[in-house]
């Protein structure tokens, strides 16, 4: 007993200095480690992280993408087994059916950036024994702005290919190419389309057996579709861009006289596969054009709820803003201002005539002129120039002229007094964007032609 209560003794004396050196290293790697950090200088500075996947522009109007539909799930190839019935009739289930793939339009979108480039719905499940169907794929659905024309393309169409598709083209082009390859093969060859009993292979006799009526006219539907194109425009409207397989069918549709116990099961057909091109037109009833900073973004923020860029270089804006102007009977104008025009855009100078899309559905075209520059007349017509160019007859729209930068000094008012003995005709308002000066003037001027 005694030698027993001296060993408890021993090992906690053991124990309590085995934890006062513990404790003893803990502090002394404490205080190493403090030293250490106050020797790291520290950082005062925050540097932003460029790069990544949110870097680039996050604005797109035109995009090239693939939409495929699920493929239908396979039959089944099944017989009834019981504890009486040894050899039972077949039950095979029947294969779900595909996904669709569909694009609705809506106003909360403002770009094409929302959409992958690959569109691929659920495919159905596949039949199981005892009639057990297989479920329908799942549908999705992908929202697009308002505006955005659908079309479909086709890779032996060169001419198509040579449109700037945008991201991942080639790569769609050539997942078609093979797909439409092993869909051909598959139907050449009808024991492709069948499901086997195991080690049934070769002893299934399909010379005799006839396809069913509805696979093919569903076969004969995506072989004879027609091409897609559909402009979605209003809120809610919904084009179907990729239909989902047809479902294989179970052994017990296989019954015949001379089979009563089919050993083979019809496949899931695969889902529609399109290549489509998505192109952006913003609808809005006035469009904003003018040259390069001569305040079109400080008109729309005058205007309108819009915020977009202002600063006093060329440029600055880079993609297309719509604001709404609100007016005091609740009436409201949406309006678009895009990117400015030079000489030579119908060339690709400056950017271009990329962005002119975004008011060819406009009523109204108004023209933001800097009346403070040298003939400000010749920016007017160089801008009906540049919109002709681009579509023949698009500057003969209803137009009004907005005289911006009127409160630059006695150069502004000697222009606009010599811009109306130029041209009697011509409706001219003068504007002050920045000092928010006449501007309900142009705004009932815009309404008027609206209402005209």
């Amino acid at each position: 007993m005694a030698v027993a209560v001296t060993l408890a003794h021993r090992a906690q004396f053991v124990r309590r200095i085995v934890g006062d050196q513990a404790v003893l290293h803990s502090c002394k790697r404490q205080v190493q480690t403090q030293k250490q950090l106050e020797e790291v200088p520290r950082v005062t500075e925050w540097t932003p992280h460029v790069g990544g996947k949110k870097s680039g522009r996050n604005f797109i109007d035109r995009m090239r993408c693939t939409a495929i539909g699920g493929a239908g799930g396979n039959g089944c190839v099944s017989f009834f087994r019981d504890v009486f019935v040894p050899r039972g009739p077949a039950d095979g289930g029947d294969g779900g059916s595909g996904g669709d793939v569909w694009l609705e339009a809506d106003s909360s979108e403002t770009s094409l950036s929302c959409v992958k480039q690959w569109l691929k719905a659920r495919p159905g499940s596949n039949g199981r024994g005892k009639s057990m169907h297989g479920g329908r794929g799942s549908d999705i659905t992908i929202k697009v702005p308002q505006g955005t024309l659908v079309r479909q393309i086709f890779v032996e169409n060169k001419e198509a290919q040579t449109v700037d598709p945008g991201p991942g083209a080639d790569r769609s082009s050539r997942f078609l190419a093979d797909l439409e390859t092993q869909m051909a093969r598959r139907t050449e060859d009808k024991a492709e389309l069948f499901v086997h009993y195991p080690r049934w292979e070769d002893r299934n006799d399909l010379s005799s057996v006839r396809l069913p009526a509805e696979f093919k006219a569903f076969r004969w539907a995506m072989a004879h579709a027609p091409p897609l194109s559909a402009d979605l425009t209003s809120h809610g409207q919904r084009v179907l861009v990729a239909r989902g397989g047809l479902g294989g069918m179970g052994n017990p549709h296989f019954i015949a006289a001379d089979d009563r116990q089919p050993h083979y099961a019809l496949r899931g057909l695969p889902g529609q596969t399109r290549v489509l091109d998505l192109e952006l037109k913003t609808i809005a009833d006035v469009g904003l054009v003018g040259m390069p900073n001569a305040g079109k973004s400080t008109f729309l923020r005058a205007v309108s709820n819009a915020h977009p860029k202002v600063a006093a270089y060329p440029f600055t804006t880079l993609n297309p803003y719509i604001g709404t102007v609100a007016y005091d009977d609740a009436a409201q104008v949406t309006v678009a201002d895009i990117p400015g025009l030079v000489p030579g855009a119908h060339r690709n100078v400056g950017l271009g005539h990329a962005f002119l899309r975004h008011v060819e559905r406009s009523r109204v075209l108004v023209f933001i002129v800097d009346v403070s520059r040298p003939e400000p007349w010749r920016d007017l017509q160089t801008l009906r120039d540049e919109l002709d160019l681009y579509r023949e007859g698009l500057s003969d729209r209803p137009s009004l002229v907005v005289c911006n930068k009127a409160d630059a000094g006695d150069i502004a008012r000697r222009n606009y007094d010599a811009w109306r003995l130029i041209a009697p005709n011509l409706k001219l308002v003068p504007v002050s964007a920045k000092l928010d000066k006449n501007i309900k003037k142009a705004t009932h001027a815009i309404r008027q032609m609206l209402e005209q």
